[in-house]
């Protein structure tokens, strides 16, 4: 199927869902965030996920989509809608319900995953609404942004973004064993281990964003356009 009859295909789906999915007075935010991601095949996956899976049975709009964590193709979502935030994993394939908001993540396996010792370091990483990283269209294709933290090239990522560059051992920082090695410690158990692996980073002298850092999948995926 060529690109145009698939984004067709996914925008037809959540069109027919909205009007089931969505109350009256709130069709015009549901029909507003799919206008803004109508040529994002990744953003469009998840709304067609959400409208289909309604979690908890709220029929809401959803009206925006937030990253919060990214490793090896899965990405962990905030969901927002008029009423309520839901943490949603997904891939380029499908969307799963995770919990919501105020209940927190207590996924032990993800959490694992996403290199978080448990649901209590995680709400410390991610303690604040208003800080949650909005996706922005096509982002995912733009190579001099960032996939994840969305920084422009050039520019820091975000302390904790998995596309940052070890500037020790050249993987991945916040999946290489070099941040644990620098303190001499198998874990981080609190912030203060947390700012003293920051300041050893700025030390050392932290790698910029690149558009050579994207994931090899992405960079296979944009060649193929």
């Amino acid at each position: 199927m060529q690109t145009d009859e698939r984004l067709g295909k996914l925008k037809e789906d959540i069109n027919v869902l909205i009007p089931y999915a969505v109350p009256p007075e709130e069709l015009e935010a549901a029909y507003k965030l799919l206008k803004v991601f109508s040529g994002d095949f990744f953003a469009l996956g998840i709304i067609k996920d959400y409208y289909q899976t309604l979690p908890n049975a709220n029929e809401e709009a959803l009206i925006k989509i937030a990253v919060l964590e990214e490793r090896e193709q899965v990405f962990l979502m905030l969901l927002s809608t008029t009423g309520h935030h839901y943490f949603y994993v997904t891939n380029d394939d499908e969307s799963l319900f995770l919990s919501e908001w105020e209940k927190g993540l207590d996924d032990k396996q993800l959490l694992k995953f996403f290199g978080y010792a448990d649901s209590k370091s995680f709400a410390k990483v991610h303690s604040d609404l208003e800080k949650c990283r909005e996706y922005l269209p096509l982002e995912r294709m733009d190579e001099n942004l960032c996939p994840s933290c969305g920084v422009k090239t050039g520019g820091m990522h975000t302390l904790g973004c998995p596309v940052e560059v070890c500037p020790w051992c050249g993987g991945q920082l916040n999946h290489c064993n070099c941040r644990f090695e620098q303190l001499d410690v198998e874990a981080f158990t609190d912030d203060t281990m947390l700012d003293a692996f920051a300041e050893k980073l700025e030390q050392k002298g932290r790698v910029s964003y690149a558009k050579e850092q994207r994931p090899t999948f992405m960079a296979e995926e944009e060649a193929s356009k």
